[in-house]
């Protein structure tokens, strides 16, 4: 089982956001994965709440529910986005829109709404990180912790890095921040495990 799942919401497999999502899960020091958006075929959620009446089953059929596996797993989401237009990625706000049906699943911690269900990420440990070349990512941010409150994740902390055009390896103070953050998600683990056992 992956302790720490990190989801990189770029295509660019080289670029800043995957580079900062590495150091994080790099200074974790404890086992971890790091899956880009673009590798998986995830189609466009469309509000049939389908996931509601079938205990969390939606009815697409791609690549998704072996995503929620992976993430339902973990002991720790780290996820990463670039900012585009002030928001997430495409890649990143659909997998957020189709992990809805994760909370239908009865898993997690209830919210007392039928039509809200569980937080199924409850117990997780969770971080954030966002790539610009110069600002606005506060709405980007937003949307992060939203999913993050929706689902239960408990939001250690978060890395903004505004790099220009440049590569996000000549700011070692984002590699630094990367870092702390990779340490901070490897205690909430470690506090977690000792909760549990």
């Amino acid at each position: 089982m992956v302790k720490i799942l990190g989801i990189c919401g770029s295509a660019r497999k080289n670029g800043n956001t995957a580079t900062l999502l590495q150091a994080v899960l790099d200074a974790a020091e404890i086992e971890s994965e790091l899956i880009f958006l673009s590798d998986f075929a995830i189609g466009f959620c469309t509000g049939c709440l389908s996931c509601v009446k079938h205990k969390g089953v939606c009815v697409k059929k791609d690549d998704m529910p072996g995503l929620l596996e992976k993430m339902l797993t973990a002991q720790a989401l780290v996820l990463g986005s670039p900012n585009y237009y002030y928001n997430v990625s495409g890649l990143m706000k659909n997998m957020i829109d189709r992990s809805i049906a994760s909370s239908y699943r009865g898993i997690g911690e209830y919210t007392g709404m039928a039509w809200h269900g569980w937080q199924p990420f409850t117990g997780k440990a969770g971080g954030m990180v966002l790539c610009q070349a110069a600002f606005g990512a506060e709405k980007a941010l937003e949307t992060f912790k939203c999913f993050a409150d929706y689902s239960g994740l408990n939001l250690i902390g978060e890395v903004i890095a505004s790099t220009g055009n440049r590569p996000v390896s000549e700011f070692p103070e984002y590699i630094e921040a990367a870092q702390k953050l990779g340490a901070l998600i490897r205690e909430a683990v470690v506090r977690n495990r000792c909760q549990t056992e």
